[in-house]
């Protein structure tokens, strides 16, 4: 199930906390978790509870298919300590969880940073508040609002016949072959900067470019917004050392099944597999 499939509203609600609460405690780029056979989960407000410093403020962040899931307010000092069973780990642990929890944890990190870097008002340099009716950071000194930040990016399925081309990041710590992607620049279009993207990093022109969906990516706080475009895979690569690791050509027979699809890539990949894309 891809994060589109889950249903999430991030706007300000009154909700209570209690004991069976889930919760998403945060430092920078790490997730508190504890586990289920061997799985990353989100834990319970009553597992946190017994390690909570004193006076810490909590905050309904997003609901998750209509549950609605706690924070320590981010706009406050105060972290949650390891223990009880429960450990911080990478945000990127959320590949090995189920997709609702993975939808939470990466939504909920977006939110996070957002707020985190927002404590202070950029105009005036007060301190800023949670708004009451949209999610939102308004400051009570000169009333600017800020409101959460989404970078949209483009990523593509680039394909020749039967073979499909997969690269490899240089400097994401995901280190597996995935698909040419990233950020739109001021004034492009999407399809302009998949253009662009697909040059760039590894020298080839795309033609009969189509959309196939978008998918939010709270990791990097972005909207991936998913393409297929066709080229001439006789023509060399010229891979982007700065962006890339590798870029090869897959035939569609070389390509096993993946475990999961949670991201729009594995899903583009494993339709090329099934002659699906």
């Amino acid at each position: 199930m891809l994060f589109q499939d889950i249903s999430i509203d991030v706007q300000p609600r009154a909700a209570a906390l209690t004991d069976a609460s889930h919760v998403l405690c945060f430092q920078p780029g790490q997730v508190l978790l504890g586990s289920k056979g061997g799985a990353p989960r989100l834990p319970l407000y009553r597992e946190v509870e017994p390690l909570l410093p004193p006076d810490m403020e909590w905050t309904a962040l997003l609901t998750v298919d209509g549950q609605t899931l706690f924070t320590p307010d981010p706009l406050r000092e105060g972290t949650v300590p390891e223990g009880n069973g429960l450990h911080y780990g990478p945000v990127r642990l959320f590949r090995d969880m189920d997709s609702r929890s993975a939808a939470a944890v990466t939504a909920a990190h977006h939110l996070w940073q957002w707020m985190r870097r927002n404590r202070f008002c950029g105009c005036c340099g007060g301190k800023t508040a949670h708004d009451k009716a949209e999610r939102a950071l308004r400051c009570p000194v000169c009333g600017q609002v800020n409101y959460p930040m989404i970078a949209p990016a483009i990523i593509v399925a680039l394909t020749c016949g039967d073979s499909i081309l997969l690269a490899k990041n240089a400097t994401s710590p995901w280190k597996h072959y995935g698909l040419v992607a990233g950020y739109v620049e001021v004034g492009e279009t999407l399809e302009q900067a998949v253009r662009r993207e697909v040059m760039e990093e590894v020298g080839l022109p795309v033609r009969d470019l189509r959309y196939i969906g978008s998918q939010p990516w709270g990791v990097s706080g972005s909207l991936m917004c998913a393409f297929q475009g066709e080229t001439d895979s006789s023509l060399p690569l010229k891979i982007q050392r700065s962006e890339l690791a590798d870029a090869k050509w897959v035939s569609r027979n070389q390509l096993s099944a993946p475990e999961r699809t949670v991201s729009v890539a594995l899903e583009m990949v494993e339709r090329f597999r099934q002659g699906r894309l």
